[in-house]
């Protein structure tokens, strides 16, 4: 391990600082980059201070441009960022393989100059299985050629995804949904793991989950990373405009997708935790002015129903019921429960399956929904029905809890559905919420869950099945 070719390779990368301000912003803050032959491509070690690692044998041959130098690191920063090894309990080779994917996919979109070009396509073929998963097709970006003929049925879907032509919206598919397509794969080929034309290569250090919560526990490195994610542009795996600062409003219309059974489930078991209980299901009851029978008098009531009856029983028919406020016992009025939804750019390929947990309590009257991005607004069920949602495409936890403290009269019981993706909260905010005792209760999609930034402050964490069922 030499760290005298390390500051060789920080200089090159420091000749790539035009075209990625706030990625080399982040490398510039992990105090050390030093090459060793211990791993097989690059990786971030956290000792006292945190330091990136870089195979030069793997540099001299794949990283001749130092524009593929870039990539190579920015991939291991990703992987590290996205946290992907505490997506899953058990996380396998085809979790490694849809991880460096996306990931990928999100680099060549990002940076797409001719300079990065042949990185990705030098490392994987374009004519194997999962290979191709893992670079560009072949004429992208300006004329890709999706392959017709290689690999299970609706690989040539995932690849249209992964990468659709430059200037198409880019909606890359679900880690699930390219499980699903291995996992096909494997059952078609009967065998578990052992692919027929060798492995598909794969970047970066994906099998030390310790050494990575070890990354995120470290202060320098934790802190680091929260100031430079909270100033960019873009999430790298979604499309919008993730943590971004934002504050123009825009109108976003989305198309509501069904949600897999046991995902519904376990949402309605959190609600069923957290709210309170629905109208109708109260156990206390208080005594009300209530509009009823106050007495009976001679004057005629045309609204006593029960008069036609006594004449045909051959009652009295000179005495009337009289209508007046009565204080009679009813079902106690149940507090205020309040939800707020995540609606950052962030959360773009999640909304639409969100909505579908979310419409029906909205329905019922169960919960009254906030809309946040860096700004809270109202969600009224109508708005909501109609699959429109207003966001300023970044996120910021401060404008919620803001929300919280100023809101009349005051709510106990707060839902936020969001990616995590959220900023760190203010000390200040964080700590009147404590002080009145509002218990936030966070749930997370599987297929984007950040448990840091509000670990911290909630009162529990629940990540949900995978919205479209389970691989």
């Amino acid at each position: 391990m030499t760290s005298v070719d390390g500051a060789r390779l920080a200089a090159r990368l420091v000749n790539c600082l035009p075209a990625a301000t706030f990625e080399m912003e982040t490398l510039s803050r992990l105090a050390g980059i030093e090459t060793s032959r211990k791993i097989p491509t690059a990786a971030v070690e956290c000792l006292s201070r945190p330091r990136l690692l870089l195979n030069p044998d793997f540099v001299a041959k794949y990283c001749q441009r130092d524009e593929h130098l870039f990539l190579l690191v920015m991939h291991e920063l990703w992987h590290i960022l996205l946290a992907h090894t505490r997506l899953y309990t058990r996380v396998t080779q085809a979790h490694n393989i849809a991880f460096d994917a996306i990931i990928n996919a999100g680099l060549c979109r990002q940076f797409n100059g001719p300079d990065y070009q042949g990185f990705f396509e030098a490392l994987n073929a374009p004519d194997k299985f999962p290979h191709i998963l893992l670079r560009p097709p072949l004429g992208w970006p300006t004329d890709p050629q999706y392959p017709e003929d290689i690999g299970p049925a609706g690989t040539r879907e995932i690849l249209e995804r992964l990468y659709p032509p430059l200037g198409a919206r880019w909606a890359p598919p679900f880690y699930e949904e390219i499980l699903a397509l291995l996992r096909q794969y494997m059952r078609e080929q009967g065998m578990e793991w052992a692919w027929l034309d060798g492995e598909p290569f794969l970047l970066g250090d994906h099998d030390d989950s310790e050494a990575e919560k070890a990354l995120w526990g470290n202060p320098m490195f934790s802190g680091v990373m929260q100031r430079v994610v909270s100033s960019w542009p873009n999430m790298p795996y979604m499309p919008g405009r993730g943590r971004g600062t934002s504050m123009i409003v825009n109108e976003w219309q989305n198309q509501r997708q069904d949600v897999a059974e046991d995902t519904r489930r376990a949402f309605a078991s959190v609600l069923r935790k957290t709210l309170t209980r629905r109208p109708g299901q109260q156990r206390r009851r208080t005594r009300q002015p209530t509009p009823g029978v106050s007495g009976t008098s001679v004057l005629p009531n045309a609204r006593d129903r029960m008069m036609p009856a006594r004449r045909m029983l051959g009652g009295p028919d000179t005495l009337w019921n009289q209508q007046g406020q009565i204080k009679a016992r009813v079902p106690e009025t149940p507090s205020r429960s309040f939800m707020y939804l995540d609606v950052s750019g962030s959360m773009a390929n999640v909304l639409p399956y969100l909505l579908g947990l979310v419409v029906p309590y909205v329905q019922q009257g169960v919960v009254e929904v906030f809309q946040f991005s860096t700004v809270v607004e109202p969600l009224p069920g109508a708005q909501l029905r109609q699959n429109k949602l207003r966001t300023t495409g970044g996120t910021d936890i401060n404008c919620v809890l803001r929300h919280l403290l100023e809101v009349r009269p005051p709510v106990q019981r707060v839902l936020i559905l969001t990616d995590g993706f959220v900023g760190q909260p203010q000390y200040e905010l964080a700590a009147g919420v404590r002080e009145r005792g509002i218990r936030l209760y966070v749930v997370l999609p599987a297929e984007s869950a950040n448990l840091g930034d509000l670990e911290a402050l909630a009162k529990s964490m629940t990540v949900l099945p995978p919205l479209r069922g389970r691989w």
